[in-house]
C-alpha cells in the first residue's frame, strides 16, 4: 500500500519542504513515504540470493583448500593404497579437481547467474572426487569419508530437499561400493559392512539435519526482514503523520539548535531559510519562550506571532528523556484553531442548553398565552388593559416562535433525500401554503425556467426551508404598506448540475453591510425578529448537500437562492467516493 497524502489546508505552504531540518528531510514529500510491500518482498528475495551466492563462494573456497591440500599430499611423495591408481593419475585428478574448483570460484565471483546450476555442478564434481580419493586412499579407514559428509552437509545447506537426499543417496552408494569392492576384489580383511552401514546413516542424518537448520535459518531470516519491513512502515508511516499534522512540531537539542521540524512549524515559522539551524535565528521569541520555561518549568500561554502573515501560535515545550540534556520538543499550536475548536464546543454546549431551557419554557409560556386569550375574551376589561393583554398575546406568539425554532434545530432528523420534479413539486407546494395562510392581497407565483428539472432533496426539509423564506418575505419583503409580490421560480444554473430554487420579492432589500451575517444564529435587523428562521434554512439546505445564498435584485428588492444537486451529479459523486 503506498502511503502518499496530498497536503491540505493552511500549510499548503508547505508542501516543499526539503530541508535537512524536516522531518525525513532529503527527498520530495511523496517519495519519501513510499511504503510498498511488494517491493519489499522483492528485496528480501534479493537478500536471500546474496546469502546463497556467498555460501556457493565460500564452498568454492573449501573446495580450494581440498584441492591445494591433496596436491601438496602428493607432491609429499604420499602414495595411493589401492593398486588400481597410480600416483600420477590420481595427482592428475587432483590437478583437474583444483582447477574446476577455481574456475568455479572465479565464475561466481563474476557472473551470479544460473545459482542451482551452479551450486549442483560444484556438489556432483565434490561427489565424485570424494568416491575416487575413497576408493584410491583405503576407503574409509583412510579417513577420506569425510569429504563425502562435508560434500552431503554442503548439498543440504544450499539445495532444495530432494537434490539433498539424491547427493545423501550418491554418497551411501560410493561408500557401500568402495566396501564391496575391497571386500570381494581386494579381500580386505579391515572392511566390514558395519561400518560403511553406519556412515552411509550418517549421510542421511547429516543431511536430514543440515536440510533442517538451513530451513530454520532462513525462516528465522525471513521473520527478521519482515519484522525490519514492518518496523520500517510504522516509522515511515509515523514520520508521515508528522509531516501532515496541523500542530508544529521542532527538536532543539542541547546547544539550542533546531535538528528536525515538521511542514508546519516550518510555515509557523515563516518559512525560513532551511539552512539555518540555531533556534535563536529562526525565532528570538521562541528561543526565549525556550530558555524561561527551561529556567522556570513554566509556560507563557500569550499568543505570539513568530513571523509576519502567519496565525499566531501559543508554545509548548516537553523534554525527551528524562536526563538533563535530553533534546526539547517544541509543540507549535496554531491559535486560530485552537479557539475555532472551543467556539465550536461552546456553540455545541450552548445549543444543547438552548434546546433544554426552550423545552422547559414552552410549558408555562402556553399557560401564559393561554390565561391572556381568555383575559382577552372579557367583557368587562377596559380598553388601556386590553392593549396591555394584546402585547401579551403578541410576544408570547413572539416567544412561541424561538421555542419552535430551537426545538427544531435540536430534534432535526437526517435527511431522507427523494428525487423531486421540482416544477410540480413547488407548484403543490404553493398551494398547501396558500391553503394554510391565507394571503389576502399578497400573491405568490410560480416561474418555472426548467420544466425537467430535477433534484435530490428530503421534501419535509426542503418545504420547512422554503416555509420559512417565504413567511419572511411575507412579513419584511414589501414597500410600506403595499401588499407583498413573491416569486418562486426554478432553473438550472448554466454549464452545472446544479438546480436553483428563488424567492424573489419587491421589498426594500437588505442593507449590504449585514448581508454577511444572515445566516448567522440569533442575528436580526427587526426587533420582532428571533434570528433563527435563516439559520435555520442554511442547516436544513445543507443537510441535503445544498447551498443557500442571498443576492439583491435590479430595482429593488431580495432573492434567497437555494441550490440543489441534481441525482446523477449526486450518483457520480457518491460512486468516486466508493471508488477512494
Amino acid at each position: 500500500m503506498l502511503y502518499c497524502f496530498a497536503f491540505e489546508g493552511t500549510f499548503a505552504a508547505g508542501e516543499a519542504v526539503n530541508s535537512k531540518g524536516a522531518f525525513g528531510a532529503g527527498r520530495p514529500i511523496c517519495e519519501q513515504h513510499m511504503i510498498t510491500k511488494p517491493v519489499v518482498q522483492s528485496l528480501d528475495q534479493v537478500a536471500d540470493a546474496q546469502v546463497r551466492w556467498r555460501e556457493l563462494r565460500l564452498f568454492h573456497l573449501y573446495r580450494l583448500f581440498v584441492g591445494s591440500a591433496f596436491i601438496g599430499l602428493l607432491l609429499s611423495n604420499y602414495r595411493p593404497r589401492s593398486s588400481n591408481f597410480s600416483h600420477d593419475s590420481v595427482f592428475i585428478v587432483a590437478i583437474i579437481y583444483l582447477l574446476t574448483a577455481t574456475a568455479g570460484w572465479l565464475y561466481v565471483r563474476l557472473v551470479q547467474r544460473g545459482l542451482l546450476l551452479q551450486t549442483s555442478l560444484a556438489v556432483a564434481i565434490d561427489l565424485a572426487f570424494g568416491t575416487l580419493v575413497l576408493f584410491a586412499f583405503g576407503g574409509l579407514t583412510g579417513g577420506t569419508g569425510a569429504l563425502l559428509l562435508v560434500t552431503v552437509a554442503m548439498a543440504a545447506l544450499m539445495l532444495p530437499g530432494r537434490l539433498a537426499l539424491l547427493a545423501a543417496a550418491l554418497a551411501t552408494m560410493a561408500v557401500l561400493g568402495e566396501a564391496a569392492y575391497a571386500t570381494l576384489a581386494l579381500a580386505a580383511s579391515d572392511r566390514t559392512p558395519l561400518q560403511a552401514g553406519f556412515f552411509s546413516a550418517g549421510f542421511f542424518i547429516t543431511a536430514a539435519l543440515f536440510y533442517w537448520l538451513a530451513r530454520e535459518t532462513r525462516e528465522s531470516q525471513e521473520q527478521a526482514a519482515a519484522s525490519d519491513s514492518d518496523r520500517a512502515n510504522l516509522t515511515q508511516l509515523n514520520e508521515l503523520i508528522i509531516q501532515r499534522m496541523r500542530t508544529g512540531i521542532l527538536v532543539v537539542d542541547q546547544e539550542e539548535r533546531i535538528s528536525r521540524r515538521n511542514e508546519s512549524a516550518w510555515y509557523l515559522l515563516g518559512m525560513p531559510d532551511p539552512k539555518v539551524a540555531h533556534l535563536g535565528e529562526v525565532s528570538r521569541e521562541l528561543l526565549r519562550r525556550l530558555r524561561y520555561w527551561m529556567t522556570h518549568n513554566q509556560h507563557d500561554n500569550n499568543p505570539v506571532h513568530l513571523a509576519d502573515g502567519v496565525p499566531a501560535v501559543v508554545p509548548r515545550f516537553a523534554r525527551m528523556g528524562p536526563e538533563a540534556d535530553s533534546p526539547v520538543l517544541v509543540f507549535l499550536e496554531d491559535e486560530s484553531m485552537v479557539s475555532r475548536r472551543a467556539e465550536e464546543l461552546t456553540l455545541t454546549s450552548l445549543g444543547r442548553l438552548a434546546a433544554s431551557i426552550a423545552h422547559e419554557v414552552r410549558n408555562p409560556l402556553a399557560a401564559i398565552h393561554h390565561a391572556a386569550q381568555l383575559l382577552q375574551e372579557s367583557p368587562e376589561l377596559p380598553d388601556t388593559d386590553q392593549r396591555l393583554v394584546e402585547i401579551i398575546v403578541s410576544h408570547c406568539a413572539r416567544m412561541n416562535g424561538i421555542v419552535e425554532n430551537v426545538l427544531q434545530l435540536s430534534r432535526r432528523e437526517r435527511a431522507r433525500p427523494e428525487t423531486l420534479r421540482l416544477g410540480q413539486w413547488l407548484e403543490e407546494f404553493v398551494l398547501d401554503f396558500k391553503q394554510a395562510h391565507p394571503l389576502g392581497e399578497d400573491s405568490i407565483k410560480v416561474v418555472i425556467d426548467a420544466p425537467k428539472a430535477q433534484a435530490l432533496a428530503d421534501p419535509s426539509q426542503l418545504s420547512q426551508a422554503l416555509w420559512n423564506l417565504i413567511r419572511n418575505a411575507l412579513r419584511y419583503g414589501r414597500d410600506m404598506d403595499q401588499a407583498a409580490d413573491i416569486t418562486l421560480r426554478v432553473r438550472q444554473l448554466a454549464g452545472t448540475d446544479k438546480v436553483l430554487v428563488e424567492v424573489i420579492d419587491r421589498g426594500p432589500g437588505i442593507p449590504p453591510k449585514v448581508q454577511s451575517r444572515l445566516f448567522e444564529p440569533f442575528f436580526t435587523t427587526h426587533a420582532d425578529g428571533n434570528g433563527l428562521g435563516l439559520y435555520l434554512v442554511k442547516q436544513l439546505v445543507q443537510a441535503n448537500q445544498g447551498e443557500v445564498d442571498y443576492a439583491t435584485v435590479p430595482g429593488g428588492g431580495s432573492c434567497f437562492r437555494i441550490a440543489l444537486m441534481a441525482p446523477q451529479r449526486l450518483a457520480n459523486k457518491a460512486a468516486v467516493a466508493a471508488r477512494a
